[in-house]
């Protein structure tokens, strides 16, 4: 009996009303195409395809997932089938989305769009990933979709897509340690992340830029300087307090006092600029100091400038008032400023205040 026959004999079985027989009657025409397995493009491959279309749409959740696995990593698997498949429930879809070659770039592109985050995320897990599907995965994905995005080396990701991440970044420990991992990350986006990411991460960029040409680092710091400050152009606080810290700084009012005595008038932005000014850092570290729930970039700016340990603990705990216990968030806070070196805190700080030159130039 010739495949077609067979095929049609089997297809003829699948009157059977009974749900068991249904599903051994799918793994039967499974086993079959891969027994003799038709060319690609024949009509009975064709054949094959809609008869294994009908019959999985018909069987339970579980027995789709077999018949998933079984044609996940096969070059010339059904396509109307596969994306039945990929569409399907995640326990369905995943191998699918992972591996099948079926799937085409603008299937993928697809299913990105319309699917659900657990079926982007899947997708994530391919060996490959074009630019354009990537951008699609970012354009709709969660932080840990983004993060397994990223954290795969065989995902191609365009400019703008390493930008979305890294603005994400700064605001998401889920995605700092795959963004600054990356080997591929732009100089200049890590440059963006120095003030916010934990100390081995830091330390992890430093080295980055350290092993960089001079003149590509000064290039990668400069960007970065640009781009923080083009958040900040529009801002009439900002400015406002620029004006009031020069003020201070002519009549030498500029010191430790007055940042703790701004910080408990709720004078945040003139807090940012004020420490800025005092520290030699551009306003985007100040701010992400005074701003991010780790204090560790406000202990190195500290530190770098020799503010007391003091000083460090009051602005520290000023800059999230409410809650917790003082004395005892007070011994934690000394405790990291003196874990600090000198030398360690002007390291990072070369960083920003090369970004600060840069505004300068």
């Amino acid at each position: 009996m010739d495949i077609e026959s067979k095929l049609h004999h089997l297809t003829g079985l699948a009157r059977e009303k009974s749900s068991e027989r249904r599903r051994a009657l799918l793994r039967e025409v499974t086993d079959l195409f891969f027994e003799e397995t038709p060319k690609d493009g024949s009509g009975a491959h064709q054949q094959f395809d809609a008869v294994l279309s009908t019959l999985a749409a018909q069987t339970a959740q579980d027995a789709r997932a077999e018949l998933s696995r079984r044609f996940a990593d096969t070059a010339i698997a059904p396509r109307n089938l596969v994306m039945q498949l990929a569409r399907d429930a995640i326990e369905v879809a995943a191998p699918i989305l992972a591996q099948s070659g079926v799937l085409t770039e603008d299937d993928l592109i697809a299913i990105a769009t319309e699917a659900g985050e657990e079926h982007r995320r899947a997708m994530t897990a391919r060996q490959t990933l074009p630019e354009r599907v990537s951008d699609a995965i970012v354009a709709s994905g969660d932080d840990e979709t983004l993060a397994r995005l990223v954290a795969n080396d065989g995902a191609r990701l365009s400019r703008n897509a390493f930008e979305t991440v890294a603005r994400r970044a700064e605001t998401s420990s889920v995605l700092q340690a795959p963004i600054v991992n990356r080997a591929d990350t732009p100089a200049d986006l890590l440059g963006d992340l120095m003030s916010v990411v934990e100390t081995s991460l830091r330390d992890r960029i430093m080295k980055r830029f350290e092993a960089l040409d001079p003149a590509i680092a000064e290039a990668a710091m400069a960007a970065s300087h640009a781009r923080l400050e083009a958040r900040l152009a529009d801002d009439k606080a900002i400015s406002e307090a620029r004006k009031f810290v020069a003020t201070r700084r002519m009549r030498k009012e500029l010191d430790g006092p007055l940042l703790v005595r701004l910080m408990r008038e709720g004078e945040r932005v003139k807090c940012c600029a004020a420490l800025a000014e005092l520290a030699d850092v551009d306003h985007a570290a100040a701010q992400r100091a005074l701003d991010h729930k780790s204090p560790d970039g406000l202990a190195l700016i500290c530190k770098a400038a020799e503010f007391d340990k003091a000083l460090f603990v009051t602005l520290a705990i000023l800059r999230r008032p409410g809650g917790g216990n003082l004395s005892a968030d007070a011994q934690a806070l000394g405790a990291l400023y003196n874990s600090l070196t000198r030398e360690d805190a002007e390291r990072a700080m070369r960083f920003w205040r090369m970004r600060r030159d840069m505004q300068a130039a």
